[in-house]
């Protein structure tokens, strides 16, 4: 194991919006809640409809006159280039704070850059040990994006700066959230604020001229004792090459298997969040499949001092070699047990089929089109543009239809798409542009297809279908669009699922402009993992009992488990279904039915209520569609 220490002064780390419960003690412990603004700042009587509370203020560095201000519920952020739905945060009803550069910026025709900040009273912390800032965010990064938290407990004669950008690059979005959807950033800020009066916070933007940023459930609470968060997790797939890295495949069929691809170079981080030291720390790797273990591993322990993170590695590769679903459980560890342990744990997920072959799973975190760049605003249509997914061909085989998971844009008789496979032409090739090898027929978008798998087959010739091992083939999207305004074309265009389940450690993913190829992890068409299926025509599989590409749903177990009065069920569905779940007893006596109505595709949650149970050993069972899996629960009094 590669165990490599960053101390972070500044650290922060990001985690799924949750709600939490609000106190205003002090002197509190263990992630409870000393300071909660919801800026509920409305008032019709003042002339701009809002008033802030006494002690906050804002600075326009630039002197432009726009600042910060306070957005009421229910209003969206909709100009030329954002069309976003209102902030969906815990207390939307009361509107949230929020600057909307574009708007001011007549979107994007003056060029006027941002500096601007809008700053907090001062909180006493002197009965805080400890001392965590959370809030609630989403925003469209342009460029770059500089947006920092900034801590002083001099006046600002100097400050402490925790950067709130989640790591976003040009057009990206706080943890790939939809549109509208709240993430939750977190900082611990113990080692400047804990225990000190008179400390200073603000929100502090700048260096950019578009879109927007919202705030909103802005809290301060004390630190857990014991507490890892895992940050990532990734891991390579072994092509054979020692030159080049390769990415995990979500799906990879059987006839891809040569005896020496595997999964390797297993890498995730934990960052200690807590009061205390973490003494013995390590990674716990493991892959199940059919509830069995079939690869366990874990790292050397090392100490997590607070505020610092560690990377775990660990290289050995696990060779797949039967079909089937596997899962792989990633999980820190400590000597002290930990005080909210849901948030150093992980699960992955990996199947070996017949004859689906994909780098992402089914799970859509944020839709991604590729008008949203290549519009062309001199133009008054994009033809003939492709966006696909990377596959390396391992065996020979033959090709058979093209997938991809579509879930938006405008659909009228003015977007037409098809799906294309490309070759790349050998490394020995004189001219090694890309060639379109085989299409299907196009056909004219629709919204029916949103929020699905649509498949179609490739007109084969007898020959080109057949591919060969050592081949890289690109499957995807060939799409028109003839709208002629631009606005139209670039906001309102052809929509493909992403999946960021996996840390991607290359690029899965490219588009063919001009004929050339734009990819890499820092390029805009290159660093989503798209939800893009190549198809084999292969249907031998006979074992496990199931053809995997006919699974249609994957049921977690319950945490906490025991558990007493309530318990979260993680489920997946490869496609919409209607989903019922059942609690039956140990006679098999059904107890309980819950009827979640239609649900679509992706990862969801469960909330199970068993207050009205009594202590015992449960099972409980999803149905949906086809699909139908029970596991075990425990209640305790």
């Amino acid at each position: 194991m590669l165990m490599r220490k960053l101390t972070l002064l500044l650290a922060s780390v990001w985690l799924l919006s949750t709600a939490v419960s609000v106190a205003q003690t002090p002197g509190t412990t263990g992630g409870e809640v000393f300071y909660y603004q919801t800026f509920d700042w409305g008032n019709p009587s003042d002339p701009k409809g809002w008033t802030a509370p006494e002690g906050f203020y804002f600075i326009d560095n630039l002197d432009y006159g726009y600042n910060w201000v306070w957005w009421p519920a229910g209003l969206g952020f909709v100009d030329r280039y954002t069309q976003d739905p209102p902030l969906n945060s815990t207390s939307k009803d009361d509107g949230c704070i929020a600057l909307f550069l574009e708007q001011y910026n007549q979107g994007g025709v003056l060029e006027l850059s941002v500096d601007n900040s809008f700053v907090f009273p001062p909180f006493d912390c002197t009965a805080h040990s400890s001392v965590v800032v959370s809030f609630e965010t989403h925003f469209m990064a342009y460029s770059q994006a500089d947006m920092f938290l900034e801590v002083s407990v001099d006046n600002w004669a100097h400050s402490a700066q925790y950067s709130t950008n989640f790591g976003c690059g040009h057009k990206d979005r706080p943890l790939d959230k939809a549109p509208g959807e709240p993430a939750l950033f977190q900082a611990n800020i113990s080692d400047v604020a804990a225990g000190v009066n008179n400390v200073l916070m603000r929100i502090h933007w700048t260096n950019t001229r578009l879109y927007y940023w919202a705030i909103d459930d802005f809290k301060l609470s004390e630190a857990y004792a014991n507490n890892l968060k895992l940050n990532f997790v990734k891991m390579e797939w072994d092509d054979n090459d020692e030159n080049t890295t390769m990415a995990w495949i979500y799906n990879i069929p059987k006839s891809q298997l040569d005896g020496v691809g595997g999964f390797m170079n297993y890498q995730s981080s934990a960052y200690n969040f807590g009061i205390n030291d973490q003494e013995d720390a390590y990674l716990d790797l493991n892959i199940v499949k059919n509830n069995a273990s079939v690869f366990h591993k874990t790292t050397s322990p090392a100490d997590i001092w607070v505020l610092e993170t560690d990377t775990a590695d660990i290289p050995d590769k696990y060779i797949p070699t039967d079909y089937g679903h596997y899962r792989i459980d990633w999980e820190f560890k400590a000597a002290e047990a930990d005080d909210f342990p849901s948030d150093n744990k992980r699960e992955s997920y990996f199947n070996v089929t017949d004859s689906v072959y994909s780098r992402a799973d089914n799970t859509s975190e944020i839709g991604w089109s590729m008008s949203k760049e290549a519009y062309v605003t001199t133009a008054t249509e994009n033809i003939n543009q492709f966006f696909g997914s990377i596959f390396p061909i391992f065996g020979d085989c033959e090709v058979d239809n093209i997938s991809a998971y579509l879930v938006g844009g405008k659909a009228d008789e003015f977007i037409n798409f098809r799906f294309s496979l490309y070759k790349v032409p050998p490394l020995d090739a004189e001219d090694q542009t890309p060639y379109e090898l085989l299409m299907t027929e196009m056909i004219q978008f629709d919204s029916s297809q949103f929020f699905k798998w649509t498949t179609m087959y490739l007109d084969k010739d007898g020959e080109s279908e057949f591919l060969k091992k050592g081949d890289v083939v690109y499957a995807g999207v060939t799409y028109d669009n003839t709208n002629a305004d631009h606005l139209d074309r670039r906001n309102k265009g052809l929509e493909v699922g992403t999946d960021n389940s996996v840390t991607l450690t290359e690029s899965t993913s490219l588009a063919i402009i001009d004929g050339g190829v734009n990819t890499g992890l820092t390029n805009y068409y290159g660093k989503r993992n798209l939800m893009i299926r190549l198809g084999l025509n292969n249907h031998s599989n006979l074992i496990d009992g199931v053809e995997n590409d006919l699974a249609t749903a994957n049921l977690g177990q319950n945490y906490p488990n025991p558990f007493n009065r309530q318990t979260e069920v993680d489920y997946e569905l490869a496609n919409g279904s209607e989903v019922i779940f059942e609690v039956m007893d140990l006679t098999g006596r059904k107890i309980q039915t819950f009827n979640e109505g239609f649900v679509p595709a992706g990862r969801h949650t469960f909330q199970l209520n068993a207050a009205d149970l009594d202590a015992g050993i449960y099972f409980y069972t999803i149905k949906a569609g086809s699909f139908i899996q029970t596991k075990q629960m425990v209640i305790t009094q």
